[in-house]
Order: C-alpha cells, then sequence, then structure tokens
C-alpha cells in the first residue's frame, strides 16, 4: 500500500503537468470533444430530473455508451453548471490511480523484479515513460472528457487482479465483484471482458487445484457477473426498451463480416501508426502462442503474468468486432495501450532472456549480453525519441478537429437561440454533430445520424459507409422533418452563395446520402440566409422548411433564398 500512495502521487503529478502540455498544445480546448457534449446533456437534464433524455420532453434514448460516466458528469453538474474542469481533474485522478496500479505491479509483479531494486526502478522509468509521452493516450484519456480514462483505468486493474491476484475465494471475492460491476456499468464491451478474466482465473485454478474447486472457488463471482449483466439488460429494456445503447444500434453494421473488414483495417492501420506500437503489436501475438503452449503443456507458473500477452490480444481483436472507429489518434486502442505496455515489458523480462539463451545453445552468440543489451537499448531510445516527436508535432491534425468542431457547434446552438429567442417555439434543427448544439440551444435537435434518435438509429440500415455515420436513412428523414436542416452560422460579410459548395459537400454525399438532391427534398425545403433585422453581423445559412421560412418573414426576419438545382 504504501509503494502505491507513493506511485499515486507520482503519477498524479506527472499526468497532471502532461495533460495541461497537451491541453496547450491543442490551445485549451475546455470544452471536451463533440461526442462528451453529448453526455453533457444528458447529465444535465438527468441532474436537472428531466431523466435520461437528448431534448426535454422527448423520448428516453441511451444516445451514451457509458452509463456510469453519464451519472459521474451528472453529480459534476450538481456541483457546478460548468462542469468541465471537473471532468477533466476526475478524469486525472482515475488515470492516475489505474497507472499507479500498473506501476506497483510493475515494480513488484513482473518476474524477476521482486529482488531486483535496479531492475524494478529501470522498468518502472520505462512504463512511465513509455506511457505518458503519448500524446494519443493523455488527450482521449483526459482532454476528451469522455468515458475512456474510466474505461481504460477497469480494463488495467482487472487485467493485473486476473494475473496477479492469487486466485482463492478469499481473494477474488471481494475484489472481482465490485470490479466487474463497474465494468458493466462502464460500457457493454463488459460482457467480453468480464469473461475474459473470469476465464483466466478460472484456468489458473484448475491448473492448480482441479476443476471442481475452479467452478466452486468462482461460482459467486460469476453469478455476480451475470446478475449485473442481467439487471442492467432489464433496466434498459423497462427504461428505453432496447437492451444495448442506442449508440450501438446507430453505429454498428449488422453484417459481421463488413464489421470483421473494416475492424481489420483499423487493426492493421493501427499497428503500423507508430514504431512502439508496432513492437507491442508484435510481441503481443507472439507471447500469446508462448502462453498457449505454455498451457497445452501444463508447465504455466500460477503466480506468473504468462496471460497477460492473451489479454492484450483480445484488446487488439476486440475493435474487429464493431468495425472499429472513426476518430483521429486511434481512440478505441488508446483504452488499452498500458496493457500493451506491460506486454512489452513482460517479453523483455522474461521471454527475450530464453530466446537469448535458446540461440546460445546453438553456440551463436550475437555479442556479449552486455553489449547486446546496450546496443538494443540504444536503437529503441532513438526510434522512440523520434516516434514520439512526431506524434507530439502530429496531434493537433489528428485529434484537434475533434475539439474545434464541438467549440463551434456550442457557438452555433447558442446564436441560433438567440437568433429565434422572439419566437413563440424554437425551432427543430436537423444537424449531423449533435453535441455542441444541444448544449447550447434550448430547443428540439434531430439527431441525423441517430445516436439521440431512435427512429433514425432502428431504420434496419445496412450501417456501410463513414463509420458511426451511417445511419442515416432517406425515409426515415422525410417522418422527421425538422424545421430547420445542417444549420450553419457563419459572419455574413465572409460568406456568398455557391451551389457547388453544396452539392459536393460531405454532408450531402456521403453523410446525408444526396439528399439535397431529392426532388421531394426539394418540394420541402429551400435553401436560404436568414438574419435579424436589429444585428446580422452573423447570419444562418440552412436548408429551411418552406412553411417555417415564410413564417420568418412574417415575423420580420432578414431571409434570402437561393436557388438550388439538383
Amino acid at each position: 500500500m504504501r509503494s502505491f500512495i507513493r506511485n499515486f502521487l507520482l503519477t498524479f503529478f506527472l499526468c497532471g503537468m502532461v495533460a495541461l502540455v497537451a491541453l496547450a498544445k491543442l490551445d485549451y480546448p475546455l470544452t471536451g470533444i463533440d461526442d462528451a457534449n453529448i453526455y453533457l446533456v444528458y447529465a444535465r437534464n438527468l441532474a436537472n430530473g428531466y431523466g435520461f433524455v437528448y431534448n426535454v420532453g422527448g423520448e428516453r434514448v441511451e444516445g451514451f455508451t457509458s452509463f456510469l460516466w453519464t451519472l459521474v458528469a451528472a453529480a459534476a453538474f450538481k456541483l457546478s453548471t460548468h462542469p468541465e474542469v471537473i471532468l477533466l481533474i476526475i478524469n486525472i485522478v482515475i488515470l492516475s490511480l489505474g497507472i499507479a496500479v500498473a506501476l506497483t505491479y510493475v515494480q513488484k509483479g513482473l518476474p524477476g523484479m521482486e529482488q531486483n531494486r535496479q531492475s524494478r526502478f529501470l522498468y518502472g522509468a520505462v512504463f512511465l515513460v513509455l506511457l505518458l509521452s503519448s500524446p494519443r493516450y493523455i488527450v482521449w484519456n483526459t482532454l476528451t472528457l469522455m468515458e475512456n480514462g474510466l474505461w481504460s483505468t477497469l480494463l488495467l486493474v482487472g487485467t493485473i487482479f486476473a494475473i496477479r491476484v492469487p486466485p482463492t475465494p478469499r481473494a477474488i471475492h471481494p475484489g472481482w465483484m465490485p470490479l466487474i460491476v463497474l465494468l458493466v456499468l462502464t460500457r457493454p464491451e463488459a460482457i467480453l471482458w468480464g469473461a475474459i478474466f473470469a476465464g483466466i482465473l478460472f484456468i489458473r485454478i484448475a491448473l492448480s487445484k482441479d476443476l471442481v474447486r475452479a467452478i466452486k472457488d468462482l461460482s459467486p463471482a460469476i453469478l455476480c457477473f451475470l446478475g449485473s449483466i442481467a439487471l442492467m439488460t432489464l433496466f434498459r429494456l423497462q427504461y428505453f426498451g432496447y437492451p444495448l445503447p442506442n449508440t450501438y444500434y446507430a453505429k454498428v453494421s449488422p453484417s459481421f463480416i463488413y464489421n470483421l473488414q473494416q475492424g481489420s483495417h483499423y487493426l492493421a492501420k493501427y499497428a503500423i501508426s507508430d514504431p512502439i506500437v508496432s513492437l507491442s503489436v508484435a510481441v503481443i501475438f507472439v507471447s500469446s502462442l508462448y502462453t498457449l503452449y505454455e498451457i497445452f503443456s501444463r508447465r504455466i507458473a500460477n503466480d506468473r503474468s504468462s496471460f497477460l500477452p492473451m489479454i492484450g490480444a483480445v484488446g487488439l481483436l476486440t475493435p474487429l468486432l464493431i468495425g472499429g472507429d472513426h476518430f483521429g489518434s486511434f481512440r478505441l486502442y488508446q483504452n488499452i495501450y498500458p496493457i500493451e505496455l506491460l506486454c512489452l515489458l513482460y517479453f523483455a523480462s522474461t521471454l527475450l532472456p530464453k530466446f537469448i539463451n535458446w540461440i546460445e545453445k546453438f553456440g551463436i552468440s550475437p555479442w556479449k549480453r552486455g553489449t547486446f543489451k546496450l546496443g538494443l537499448a540504444l536503437v529503441f531510445g532513438i526510434v522512440f525519441a523520434m516516434s514520439q516527436l512526431q506524434l507530439w508535432s502530429y496531434v493537433q491534425s489528428e485529434i484537434g478537429i475533434e475539439f474545434s468542431v464541438a467549440n463551434y457547434q456550442r457557438k452555433n446552438g447558442a446564436f441560433i437561440q438567440k437568433l429565434f429567442s422572439t419566437l413563440p417555439q424554437l425551432p427543430s434543427l436537423g444537424a449531423i454533430t449533435t453535441g455542441g448544439i444541444k448544449y447550447s440551444y434550448e430547443g428540439e435537435i434531430v439527431d441525423l445520424m441517430g445516436l439521440n434518435n431512435t427512429l433514425m438509429a432502428h431504420n434496419h440500415g445496412d450501417r456501410k459507409g463513414i463509420k458511426n455515420h451511417a445511419a442515416f436513412d432517406i425515409p426515415t428523414f422525410y417522418q422527421l422533418q425538422p424545421d430547420v436542416v445542417w444549420p450553419v452560422t457563419t459572419i455574413e460579410a465572409n460568406w456568398q452563395y455557391r451551389e457547388s459548395d453544396i452539392k459536393e459537400s460531405w454532408e450531402n454525399k456521403e453523410g446525408l446520402r444526396g439528399l439535397f438532391d431529392e426532388p421531394h427534398f426539394l418540394e420541402l425545403y429551400i435553401y436560404a440566409k436568414v438574419t435579424d433585422q436589429a444585428n446580422h453581423r452573423y447570419a444562418l445559412i440552412a436548408w429551411f422548411k418552406k412553411d417555417f421560412l415564410k413564417q420568418l418573414a412574417n415575423d420580420g426576419f432578414r431571409v434570402e433564398e437561393y436557388e438550388y438545382k439538383p
């Protein structure tokens, strides 16, 4: 415990410092990304007593992936009407706890570390440097204000628990039960991860004792796991009407083959995105094969980290089931990045010496051991330094746009709110990015991507196309018919109408599947610019329903219509 507390204080300080550096590198975005603003919308509505709804007075919908993080954000709203800083601090604290647990494991749990003080210090330092120097890991798990930090920490703690805790009922039940409940509350993938952790504990007990004892010892914990899943599913069915979050139905294609293809491409891109990652991925698969060999040979040691690479392999392969992700910096893999590094250290401390000894048996000695280690460390250090410098130089282009979108959409929603404040009822807005705009707009937002709209999410489409933005369906749109579609705030003096900009836009060609060129759409909507007579420095340009646009003109707004030919 003393080592853990010391490690936590150290990691909290270092994590906070690196997060501040990343914050400065991204021009201090305290808004989170747009998806984080979706969490904030639900959290604010929950804290204000409206329940789990996206639009106040609207349908109950689970447009967020993490139930637990929504509760955490709602608690932050109880403390402040601007909870962003609170959530940032919570993220740093949670992340530091996980890193401290991992660092303690590196110092005490890796084979050969127990009695070797010099190695403990060296491996611990390497782990911290590799982890905290990664801008991808820090940004996604702290600054985005998403649940990534919470999920990453739970996976990390669960991993270390599964491979290190003595597999006895006295150790498993008080530790694993609360952990698995938190996992189930955090993300739906906990069903898979809980099964993996339980399977590892089962194998460890069975190898050291027998199958009957393994079943007996794990039964209470497994019942807790299954009970948590059942209760969470029953709650979802009762409250929302569906067994999984609405995000799953809006994002994941029903085609397993398509998901596997897209997910494989996602993994391949990740594997070559960074030399440290490439090395970790290679080490995980090589070490996993060695662990399987040990299991089948019944030579696996019960107090060693042999199962660690298999957990890392599960983390690498899990995104294949859902087709990967569209965000920059490989969001889904930042959750398991600490586990990847632990696998790398495990290989260096355990399997690499065995490999060297095996080579030497054949009379092949590359160099003297000391020279070999020094050369290997030098090459590794140079490659690492170059790759990290490159990652930090790319951080703005990789993920900075996500913060810019959230900031713009907050301003967009605030302007529309002020523009239409004199109307008896705020118009409904059909939008594609729906976090920041809803956070600052009190009227109805119709989520055209389906994350926060069950009608769009459950339209039985193929979900093929731009990842996480392929749920849009034109027939479903005609059932929704928002008053305004694709609202954009602009400085009027800097804007001029170009038909080609609309026709060739991503929104028309990809996101909305050619909606703007639909004859029926053009019968209902017209492209126009709307400003307030009193102050028209800023203008709202969008597709407006024709009857609503006529109402605006009658209410004294300046309206300029533009002819659009499909």
